[in-house]
């Protein structure tokens, strides 16, 4: 038997860790709403019946505004799971009982899992999950993502729940509001069908904007208008969760939590930003400095095996490809993985500990300021590690023009892949203050994202402020296997992106310097190609060269590193000499400023795109190109009157 099984809950309550612990899948858990922004499925069998799960986007209500509540609410309403399970939190079940109530409006098979029992029993809660499942009259399961606790109860109970036969389970209002369900059910049954036409009925009457267009196709005749019973049936439904709980739950501790108190500083309206940039030196400082020791033993191995090749094969066109297309340019990007794998594994324990969401909740305010949200500084922060994830968290916003906004200006934020370029940079002008050159680059990112943010929305974007609610995860001692995981996703995209798009782009690389004359790469067409866009650049005092690293770091930032390793035929010691005539500290500083801001890699652009429409990819393209040209040309001005 095939069972068709879709997962939901709110935003933050171990939705993905318990979709991974049912599927031995492991998605990646994250502490805040937008990452789960597509609809992933797993398989498991299970006692001869094959369950396929569909993780859906964490969603607080059917009530959907936001891109990732609409992939939510639509697979619901149009794909009919054979069963519904939904997640709650076991500190903070009422949300979650919320989107039952209302899932339970679609007639679905039902079955409440509430989540994180190990940390409530830590915390002196006892919850009654008999008295749940009578006061639901849909099976409860208690359970524990991260210690296992209760899985294979669910597993049961999913088969046990999609043999039985499906019957209505429905939360009925007070007098007055049921009447008023009924006789709008009764005028559109025809239209939706009787047996969703309560579920039409009632989020007619809170204002769903889906529902209200659906509808308004029909000539109702009736004189209710949508909406009306908005504030009432949410207010009848908490007031019956409330019940519930109350009966349910036990020894809620009424003291204040070791969360509460890190939370008053953390938090604070004043020292919130100073703790979080703080962090993030500290994070930058580690990843920079600690860990050198391996990128410099990575960057003598291949400098050795580059040396090696040449020294068995020659200097024919093999060697040369071998030693400089291949070792030259992809060691070149490859001798900053142990650097950008330490930077992730710190993001991950601030994101792990739930520090991260955190810093989004402090931020709000300054974001509020630009006419965003919180949520774009989720996105921000994504984009640390890479634009396209970043991009696709903006689904989660509600309001088209924050979402547009916030794709337009994510891409300023430094990703990983510039990171070896700032590395490079740092490491050869500033080796004293690397660490605090590149967090300054890290900032300054930042900065552009929230100044382009602003424009956008002065100029062009005219609109109100966004809302934020933010829903805290608690501080959790992060998980070495969440960790590990994290690390190692993002670490791999490098490694693939390395393995793929730089080791082709540096064998074509290599090909446009080699010829036409092998023995003089200022005669070759990648020189030709950089020439061409150079006049461009000379107010920048980028020559050739390095308006020939740029113009193929389009395609991907850390082949800048690679053609720069190519044009001067070395990986080692030579490229700083190499590098160090030219560019002098104002001009690298300015170098740096660019790659940060100038257009970003293919991958991203294709992914706007997809989410926003081919319009936006030519305005982005323009669009930062102005702004990396405008603050290059400053940091240029600037640093020449203080040089």
């Amino acid at each position: 038997m095939t069972i068709r099984v879709a997962l939901c809950g709110n935003p933050n309550v171990g939705k993905t860790s318990l979709f991974n612990a049912l599927t031995g899948m492991r998605q990646y858990v994250a502490n805040w709403p937008g990452v789960t922004v597509e609809v992933k499925e797993g398989v498991r069998s299970w006692k001869g019946h094959q369950l396929i799960i569909t993780d859906l986007p964490g969603t607080y209500s059917l009530f959907a505004t936001s891109l990732d509540e609409k992939i939510a609410r639509d697979f619901l309403l149009y794909n009919t799971p054979d069963v519904v399970v939904v997640v709650a939190d076991a500190l903070s079940m009422e949300q979650g009982l919320y989107l039952l109530l209302e899932i339970l409006e679609l007639e679905a098979r039902a079955i409440l899992v509430v989540n994180a029992i190990d940390e409530a029993k830590k915390k002196g809660l006892i919850i009654d999950k008999q008295e749940l499942s009578k006061h639901l009259k849909v099976p409860v399961v208690l359970t524990s993502a991260l210690t296992g606790e209760g899985i294979h109860e669910l597993l049961d109970c999913i088969v046990s729940t999609a043999s039985t036969e499906q019957k209505k389970v429905l939360f009925n209002f007070s007098d007055e509001t049921e009447k008023m369900i009924q006789q709008l059910a009764t005028l559109i049954k025809t239209q939706v069908g009787e047996s969703a036409s309560r579920w039409f009925a009632i989020k007619y009457l809170e204002g769903d904007p889906h529902t209200v267009e659906q509808l308004s196709r029909f000539d109702l005749q009736s004189s209710v208008k949508p909406g009306s019973l908005k504030s009432q049936i949410a207010r009848e439904r908490y007031d019956h969760i409330q019940l519930i709980v109350k009966e349910s739950v036990a020894a809620i501790s009424k003291e204040l939590s070791m969360s509460e108190a890190i939370d008053h500083v953390l938090t604070h309206k004043f020292i919130g930003i100073p703790v979080f940039l703080a962090l993030m030196y500290l994070a930058f400082k580690f990843a920079f400095e600690t860990v050198q020791p391996l990128s410099d033993l990575l960057e003598n191995t291949f400098s050795r095996l580059a040396d090696l090749v040449t020294a068995h094969l020659g200097d024919g066109m093999i060697a040369s490809m071998l030693a400089d297309g291949v070792l030259g340019g992809v060691g070149a990007v490859l001798v900053f993985v142990p650097n950008i794998f330490a930077l992730f594994f710190l993001l991950g324990i601030m994101e792990d500990s739930g520090y991260l969401p955190r810093a989004a909740f402090v931020m709000d305010r300054v974001m509020y300021s630009l006419k965003l949200s919180g949520r774009s500084f989720m996105s921000f922060l994504l984009g640390f590690g890479c634009s396209v994830p970043a991009v696709l968290s903006t689904r989660g916003m509600p309001d088209t023009r924050e979402r547009i906004v916030s794709v337009l200006s994510v891409p300023f934020i430094s990703c990983s892949a510039r990171l070896p370029v700032y590395l490079l940079i740092a490491s050869i002008f500033f080796s004293r203050n690397q660490g605090m050159v590149v967090f300054s680059i890290y900032l300054l990112s930042m900065f552009a994202a929230m100044i382009s943010s602003l424009v956008l929305n002065k100029v062009i974007f005219k609109g109100q402020r966004s809302v934020f609610i933010l829903e805290l995860p608690r501080y959790r001692l992060p998980s070495f296997k969440n960790l590990t995981l994290y690390t190692w996703l993002r670490g791999k995209h490098f490694l693939v992106k390395a393995g793929t798009i730089i080791f082709v782009s540096s064998l074509v690389l290599w090909a446009l310097m080699y010829f036409p004359n092998p023995n003089d790469v200022t005669q070759s067409f990648a020189a030709q190609i950089g020439r061409a866009v150079s006049f461009v650049l000379k107010p920048l005092k980028f020559d050739w060269r390095a308006s020939t690293a740029l113009f193929f770091g389009v395609a991907a930032k850390e082949i800048i590193v690679s053609t720069f390793g190519m044009l001067f035929n070395t990986t080692d010691e030579g490229l700083a000499a190499q590098l160090s005539q030219l560019f002098d500290p104002v001009t690298a500083f300015s170098f740096i400023v660019f790659v940060m801001a100038y257009i970003p890699c293919f991958a991203t652009l294709a992914t706007i795109k997809s989410e926003i429409g081919t319009k936006y990819v030519v305005i982005t393209i323009f669009y930062s190109l102005f702004i990396a040209y405008v603050l290059a040309l400053a940091v240029r001005m600037m640093g020449g009157i203080f040089v």
